[in-house]
């Protein structure tokens, strides 16, 4: 009797902690399959921040136009590709972009200066800013564009960010239009 509880013994599986070929190969497969779905979303996040910065752009553009309709007095969005920055102006009391201030955001109480390529837009660049040749946009108390010389705009301009994102202000009406790829 003893040579036979011996020998059950030998033909019993253990039981360890481990998992069976079976289980791991599986749990491979899986993460597998999540890890090729989860390439191209992380790919996509530059693209991603490249329209949220272009959206952003065009509400700024809009708001420059409104408010210099809303308040008669000329608004300007003022971009610096180097520092990778625009900024929305108003002229004061003293005609002429050179006295143009910057002015308030009223959802921060700060300057209105967006900055890319920092912050929720680490990856995303100001590619150009064209309008006449210039890189500034006006708006007069119609809400018609203006080049930086402060002389209506005589072509659509256009600001190309990263990921091919533009935003086109046109000429004679000022209305700002957004593309994306």
């Amino acid at each position: 009797m003893k040579a036979l509880a011996t020998i059950e013994r030998a033909r019993r599986p253990r039981r360890g902690g481990g998992f069976t070929l079976i289980e791991a190969v599986s749990v491979m497969v899986i993460l597998a399959i999540l890890a090729a779905a989860a390439v191209p979303a992380i790919s996509n996040f530059t693209d991603s921040r490249a329209s949220a910065a272009g959206h952003m752009l065009l509400h700024d553009v809009t708001f420059a136009r409104q408010h210099a309709v809303a308040t008669g007095t000329i608004t300007w969005v003022k971009f610096d590709a180097a520092a990778e920055t625009w900024t929305l102006q108003a002229e004061t009391g003293a005609a002429g972009k050179a006295n143009a201030v910057t002015m308030t955001d009223v959802a921060t109480n700060a300057n209105y200066v967006k900055t890319l390529m920092t912050g929720d837009f680490p990856d995303v660049q100001v590619v150009s800013a064209v309008f006449d040749g210039g890189a500034d946009i006006g708006f007069d108390w119609l809400g018609a564009p203006l080049t930086g010389d402060a002389t209506t705009l005589a072509a659509d301009g256009t600001v190309t960010l990263t990921s091919s994102v533009t935003l086109t202000v046109e000429k004679g009406t000022g209305h700002a239009v957004f593309a994306a790829p």
